[in-house]
């Protein structure tokens, strides 16, 4: 670019920066943010010139995390988003954009505007977009504007999951609880959280929250309190806040409700009791007595304990 052309360009950025979101850069930032160059998904060098909507979409990640330094990094890594994606059409930019007015950084907080760049960059197959429309759709959003349509959202999930986006799992995980967008399946539910706490992403901390219902409510996996306030507690160290309101459930005790209830059931080791009274009383009485499920969680042990004696005697005659 020529020296006039190329001071043009960042007069016509200062200005439309300056009405658009009050920041008045200096000619020297201006250009030298115009200046740079990033590597494209296919590796090649891309500027303003080259590819103008990859362009700002990397300047605005790269000042949004302090890369390239400038007065209120916030508004400057929003219009790059905005220009990237109403300009320049680039579903990437479309996707951050609607993320910010999701979350309200550097903009204010607009979830029906998130909801309608959500649509624009899930249609121009962004992955990322996928997800969070699906996680929309499937639970319904008031604020947004958008309606319930568990079924949508179920698809959109599963899309984005087969395109490679880790997040999304967990949310087709929830649907599989559920029975949302989907037949009930808990078994393949809790099969699909334990694959998102294995792979210990940004999603790991909700996963393990869900696994401790299930072991809660017996969803998918078999009733046990010991293994519910185990994932429980795994949920809380890896930041979930919301797991910390289960704990006092989890710890209640299963015959007076008292929490918390230090004492397990000496036989089944799966609920709790205040004490060696409560667990008396729960024992045998009119309904809900515990004897009948307590006998059957012995049994299912004693099974799981043969089978695991047999696959182990099978693997040593096999290493023979």
């Amino acid at each position: 670019m020529d020296p006039e052309a190329r001071r043009a360009a960042c007069v016509a950025f200062r200005a439309k920066l300056r009405r658009d979101t009050g920041v008045n850069l200096t000619e020297a930032d201006c250009a030298g943010l115009l200046d740079m160059a990033f590597r494209g998904e296919d590796g090649e060098q891309v500027s303003l010139q080259s590819d103008p909507g990859i362009f700002y979409t990397s300047i605005g990640a790269a000042i949004e995390t302090e890369t390239l330094v400038v007065p209120d990094h916030l508004k400057v890594a929003w219009f790059c988003y905005r220009e990237a994606a109403e300009v320049h059409k680039h579903p990437t930019g479309m996707g951050i954009l609607a993320w910010r007015y999701n979350t309200g950084r550097g903009v204010t907080e607009d979830p029906a505007q998130a909801a309608v760049w959500f649509q624009k960059a899930a249609d121009l197959g962004n992955t990322a977009s996928k997800a969070a429309l699906g996680a929309m759709l499937v639970e319904g959003h008031a604020r947004a504007g958008v309606a319930k349509d568990a079924a949508r959202g179920f698809a959109l999930s599963c899309e984005a999951v087969a395109e490679g986006n880790r997040l999304a799992l967990s949310q087709v995980a929830r649907c599989y609880l559920r029975g949302e967008g989907v037949e009930k399946d808990a078994v393949h539910g809790v099969s699909l959280l334990r694959q998102v706490i294995n792979r210990k992403d940004a999603m790991k901390g909700q996963a393990e929250r869900l696994l401790t219902i299930c072991y809660m409510e017996g969803d998918g996996v078999e009733a046990d309190t010991v293994q519910a306030a185990l994932w429980c507690q795994k949920a809380v160290t890896s930041g979930s806040e919301q797991a910390i309101d289960l704990l006092p459930i989890i710890r209640r005790c299963d015959f007076c409700g008292t929490t918390p209830a230090r004492q397990l059931c000496v036989r089944c080791l799966k609920v709790r009791y205040c004490d060696h009274q409560c667990q008396l009383a729960h024992w045998d009485r009119e309904t809900d007595a515990h004897k009948g499920p307590c006998k059957e969680h012995r049994r299912r042990a004693a099974e799981a304990s043969q089978q695991e004696a047999g696959d182990a005697g099978t693997s040593t005659l096999a290493h023979q």
